[in-house]
């Protein structure tokens, strides 16, 4: 099957995700204990004890070493149960807010990216 991401995906533990519901779902369930599978410029796969609805909007805190994006606006693209009782969800950033489209948030995205590329590159030196 051809590719068709066009930005690469970078399968680092490293990066922190917290994972939240936006507006009153959030203050009703606790958010999910969330672990980082992949990133990549246009979204993140996390494993989490939760499901998530297909089109459920989400809010991610992002971080990694020095570098942190908080409340940063997704939406679940796919969600799959992997072994009876953590799910692996990937979401979409929502780019279309007009929060998301400023230069800083684009450049820390960057920096997230280049992090991880650095930690795959050079695992020794990313501890």
């Amino acid at each position: 099957m051809k590719e068709r991401r066009r930005f690469p995906r970078f399968n680092r533990a490293e990066l922190t995700v917290d994972v939240a519901r936006p507006g009153i779902a959030g203050f009703l369930k606790l958010n999910p204990c969330t672990e980082c599978m992949n990133f990549s410029l246009t979204g993140i796969q996390f494993g989490s004890d939760q499901a998530f609805e297909i089109g459920e909007k989400l809010v991610l805190d992002l971080s990694i070493y020095d570098v942190a994006l908080r409340e940063i606006p997704a939406v679940v693209v796919k969600s799959r149960l992997e072994d009876g009782h953590s799910w692996c969800t990937g979401v979409r950033f929502c780019f279309d807010s007009k929060r998301m489209q400023s230069a800083r948030i684009r450049h820390r995205l960057l920096k997230i990216e280049n992090n991880l590329r650095q930690a795959e590159e050079y695992p020794l030196l990313a501890t």
